[in-house]
């Protein structure tokens, strides 16, 4: 186990996938509890920055991750499995993802770049479709995630196949946000707020992550971290622990859940 303090641009810096298993929750962060908040420290960041940008500034901590390496053959994308903080890390790309398309519309192409390269994988690194992003939600969340993400900008969110998913709303919420933030006639002053808020997202947001082995429990670890909390249900509990034993198993996760779980997850189950 290695446990360090990383922004978004040492976490998703290198080619690689971050999986979500599917046992895992689906997105379930909101408006008003995380993503508001989540806006208004980094305009808090990115404000102080661009009040001083000659000293150094504290970062803003956004909490912890629990990864676990993958074992992968010669040459594929190097995977981590997304053990604990997944809302976290999927709201993360979504938010890096919103910005890029602001800034591009106001002609900062270089820090939209710089941002680009942290929720996509280069296309010299992918072997299928699925290694675009680095970031792979749970089953439930994945085509409204790859939608948003690869949609067009500016994106018009009304034509979206998911436009109603959780993560697409997400998606426009910071798009909006970015949008007012950087609104200025005077270009000097755009082309600075545009510099502030993309290096406040990439370089002034921490994170710890707890980086596990492929041969640690990562199950135990789990359930040490969530057990106590008032979020997670003991079906929760119990769907992460049969998963993870198919897994373990070399069973076809995909179709025992689309078989045997899925039905679990309708709004009459959670409720």
């Amino acid at each position: 186990m290695e446990t360090q303090v990383r922004t978004p641009n040492q976490i998703f810096c290198q080619p690689q996938r971050f999986l979500v298993p599917l046992f895992q929750r689906p997105y379930v962060w909101n408006e008003e509890l995380q993503w508001e908040p989540l806006w208004a420290d980094l305009v808090r960041v990115a404000t102080r920055l661009l009040q001083k940008p000659d000293i150094q500034h504290p970062p803003h901590f956004l909490g912890a991750v629990v990864l676990q390496q993958v074992q992968s053959r010669t040459g594929d994308l190097p995977e981590r499995t997304v053990i604990d903080g997944q809302q976290r890390l999927t709201t993360l790309q979504i938010l890096l993802d919103a910005l890029h398309a602001p800034l591009l519309q106001i002609g900062e192409n270089s820090s939209a770049s710089r941002l680009e390269y942290l929720v996509t994988n280069d296309e010299r690194f992918r072997k299928s479709a699925d290694d675009r992003f680095k970031v792979s939600p749970t089953n439930r969340d994945r085509p409204a995630f790859n939608e948003v993400m690869a949609a067009t900008p500016p994106v018009d969110y009304t034509v979206l196949e998911h436009r109603n998913a959780r993560l697409v709303h997400a998606h426009r919420y910071f798009s909006q946000q970015a949008a007012k933030w950087l609104a200025c006639e005077d270009a000097k002053e755009r082309g600075a707020r545009a510099s502030a808020i993309e290096v406040s997202a990439r370089e002034l947001l921490q994170i710890v992550v707890i980086d596990l082995t492929a041969e640690e429990n990562a199950q135990e670890i789990f359930e040490t971290l969530n057990a106590r909390g008032a979020q997670l249900t003991a079906a929760d509990l119990i769907k992460n622990f049969v998963f993870q034993k198919l897994r373990a198993a070399g069973a076809d996760v995909e179709h025992a859940y689309e078989t045997h779980w899925k039905e679990f997850e309708t709004a009459f189950w959670e409720t």
